[in-house]
């Protein structure tokens, strides 16, 4: 066994020891005010697929809305060649360089710009930096890596001082691989409180990652970039976590509409509430729980297989930041793991999709084989989309949600 994984154990057995937290109680406001309509999550003998019309129609549009993304990310090098030899020849100078970088960047390319790379380093930095801020004001609010998941009075005092210390080996760059380590038992704590908790923090295992793939000298190097294996699994892990996240939102109805509930602005956002357009009027709150969580199953999707990636990183961006200042205010800290993450893969030159043998495939095809091509992409868009949404959408409705009801 090798000296790393050893320390990793270590590590993890070491905050494994059942003497931390009481209780574990999301600080925002979540209580339901108006009671929901269980039986829309449910089985409906009269629905299409035993399911209820209207959650059926919010899974297609967004198995629509994935396949043609997807369509247009597989077609998306021949559709680059147009744009370049058919628009951009056309124009000259800085026009010209903009719009092609402007393009390299939605389609996930390397960008090659001063500002970009520069860009990219002070976001690996603050990515690397940022727990040491949520660590700090965890430790000074009696919490555990999180404001929401409280110390047990008995032994806040060690774990306090723990964090505190684990800070400065952040701040200072020192042993990032027992760093490492540490998140990642201190996040095996968490399922402690189930798998709730443990996926809510799921992107502090982000960070974890890149902590334990750095060397042990760690402190005598200056980390400004993340390398192709790095990029990949902080981009997978991620979206992962979104992804689950998405699913658990429309499985716990309850808690989700409760937030809305609390905070009505959530309500207003323009790809959620597209989602639900054409349903009944009648069931606004269950369907806007529905596209709620349907919405993050197809971010989360769309960034942990590759697609569009710096797209996708931009809403979230713009998500996480707004919930954060505006929303939730100090209380979602924790915002700063996703928020720098999502910031080192959004300025990776190194990205990746997990759908490379669709896109050689493709690429082989061109020039002798067009409508094969064309079917190609077609039905591989609508497999992959089909087979990430609604098995699960449909599978959710035997779910028996007796347990989380209060």
């Amino acid at each position: 066994m090798s000296a790393r994984l050893r320390t990793v154990l270590a590590a993890a057995l070491l905050l494994l020891a059942p003497t931390l937290a009481s209780a574990h109680e999301r600080f925002i406001r979540h209580d339901l005010k108006h009671r929901m309509q269980d039986w829309f999550f449910a089985r409906d003998p009269n629905g299409p697929l035993g399911m209820n019309a209207n959650m059926l129609h919010i899974g297609l549009l967004v198995t629509g809305l994935l396949a043609v993304l997807m369509g247009i990310w597989f077609l998306r090098e021949s559709l680059d060649e147009i744009v370049r030899y058919k628009i951009l020849s056309r124009l000259r100078g800085g026009v010209q360089r903009t719009l092609h970088n402007l393009a390299a960047f939605i389609t996930d390319k390397p960008v090659r710009v001063g500002w970009f790379y520069s860009l990219g380093e002070w976001s690996v930095i603050m990515f690397l930096r940022a727990p040491a801020l949520v660590l700090m004001y965890s430790a000074t609010n009696d919490s555990l890596v999180m404001p929401s998941y409280p110390l047990e009075p008995s032994s806040a005092i060690y774990f306090k001082f723990l964090q505190a210390l684990l800070a400065v080996l952040i701040l200072t760059q020192t042993l990032l691989p027992l760093c490492g380590a540490l998140i990642v038992g201190t996040w095996l704590y968490l399922f402690r409180w189930g798998p709730f908790v443990a996926v809510d923090a799921l992107p502090v295992v982000t960070v974890a990652v890149v902590y334990l793939t750095a060397p042990w000298q760690s402190h005598k190097l200056a980390i400004t970039r993340l390398n192709p294996d790095q990029a990949r699994w902080v981009r997978i892990i991620l979206g992962f976590g979104f992804l689950v996240l998405g699913w658990m939102k429309v499985y716990n109805h309850d808690l989700t509409a409760g937030v809305a509930d609390n905070y009505p602005g959530v309500m207003n956002d323009p790809l959620v509430n597209m989602f639900a357009m054409g349903t009944d009027p009648a069931l606004r709150r269950e369907t806007w729980v529905v596209s709620f969580g349907m919405a993050e199953v197809m971010s989360g999707f769309m960034l942990m297989t590759g697609i569009f990636t710096r797209f996708w990183a931009c809403m979230m961006l713009w998500v996480f930041t707004k919930l954060m200042l505006i929303d939730f205010g100090w209380d979602e800290i924790p915002h700063i793991y996703p928020i720098g993450a999502l910031l080192a893969v959004l300025t990776s030159n190194d990205l990746r999709t997990e759908f490379d043998i669709v896109q050689k495939t493709e690429r082989a095809m061109r020039g002798n084989g067009g409508l094969r091509r064309l079917a190609l992409v077609a039905v591989s868009s609508v497999v992959i989309a089909v087979v990430a949404v609604l098995p699960i959408l449909w599978g959710l409705t035997f779910s028996n949600r007796a347990m989380l009801k209060p």
